[in-house]
């Protein structure tokens, strides 16, 4: 073990010595550390490795923290204290695939200049999660600030103590809506509910709804009315083209400029417009009947119902327009016997097609 390798036990040096050479796979050396994982922003910090079938060791060990740094281990019987990197070294971690890198943590002997032991050791980095729910469900020891939008190994940093979230029943957050449609160039508002919303402290800006609509942003003063309601003021929206009947839209809830709300939903608005793809009165009553169309008569056109003074009956359209007739004979058996007609009808009747046999 002296050398730290797979050998015979004649040629293991002092293999007689206690620890010194095993042949059995449970006593194999075993290295544990606590903690196992510290911030990036933490330094100089006293880690405590316990061994398991290590040899003698009054010459000394040494730690090794993968390639940035080498420290002196106290050794006090299967026990070694030594400190984490400086902040020099630390900054020499890219944490550039997630929140953290695990390095390794290698023992080396000081009598022989091998490393003997090893373990994997994390650095882990808060400040990557962007949203509450993202940080605290992070696996290492990381707090929302809410009042500052930042997430962090140490709570002491948030602004209010009332601010630390730690559980993700906690956050900020949108809850999931019904379906949000709106019509176009109507004036409406947009309430939606929520839990936890901050009230916005001194100096900070308060609620807004930020829309994203064909790749342009739209943005909208909202009222928190409380911790769990927010609400888009009044407020018309459009998009271009009459090929969509609807359009679903990107909605953000955002305060004191670009502190955004999570919203898991990941709730839309579905803007639409009565008259897209719907050109007769058949098309315009198969529409959703919560998008209130209704076909005009005097304007020939679908439209919201608020819009018609004169709206065709809901349930049927009045002179249907046949457009095609389609005739088929098709015999049922032998010459002679019965044959069947179909006739098939296709027009503008409730944008369907009629059959008559």
């Amino acid at each position: 073990m002296g050398a730290s390798g797979c050998s015979r036990k004649e040629a293991c040096q002092r293999s007689s010595e206690p620890r010194r050479f095993t042949s059995d796979i449970k006593r194999c050396v075993r290295l544990n550390v606590h903690p196992s994982n510290i911030s990036v922003s933490q330094y100089n910090v006293m880690l405590l490795l316990e061994a398991y079938y290590i040899p003698e060791l009054s010459a000394g060990v040494r730690c090794s923290f993968g390639v940035l740094t080498e420290v002196d281990g106290l050794v006090e019987g299967n026990k070694i204290k030594c400190n984490s990197p400086t902040k020099k070294e630390v900054s020499r971690i890219v944490v550039d695939k997630g929140d953290h890198q695990a390095i390794e943590l290698y023992l080396t002997s000081k009598e022989t200049g091998v490393a003997f032991a090893n373990t994997s050791f994390v650095f882990y980095n808060c400040s990557v999660h962007k949203s509450c729910l993202s940080c605290v469900s992070s696996p290492y020891q990381c707090h929302w600030c809410k009042y500052r939008h930042i997430c962090t190994h140490d709570p002491q940093t948030c602004s209010f103590q009332e601010g630390w979230v730690k559980q993700p029943r906690d956050c900020p957050q949108l809850l999931p809506a019904e379906r949000i449609l709106i019509p176009v160039n109507v004036v409406k508002p947009i309430t939606l509910r929520a839990r936890n919303l901050p009230q916005p402290q001194s100096g900070q800006r308060g609620y807004e709804c930020v829309f994203t609509i064909q790749g342009q942003e739209q943005r909208v003063p909202a009222l928190r009315f409380n911790s769990s309601s927010v609400q888009c003021q009044n407020t018309s929206y459009s998009y271009d083209s009459m090929d969509a009947s609807s359009l679903p839209v990107g909605l953000a809830v955002i305060w004191n400029g670009d502190f955004c709300i999570d919203d898991p939903g990941n709730n839309k608005v579905h803007l639409y417009k009565c008259a897209a793809r719907r050109e007769s009165c058949g098309l315009c009553l198969k529409a959703d009947p919560l998008f209130g169309c209704v076909w005009c008569k005097g304007e020939r056109r679908c439209t919201l119902k608020q819009h018609c003074l004169h709206p065709e009956n809901n349930s049927k359209c009045t002179h249907p327009k046949i457009t095609q007739l389609r005739c088929s004979v098709k015999r049922t058996g032998p010459i002679g016997s019965e044959e069947v007609r179909h006739v098939k009808l296709f027009g503008a009747i409730r944008g369907a097609s009629l059959k008559r046999s």
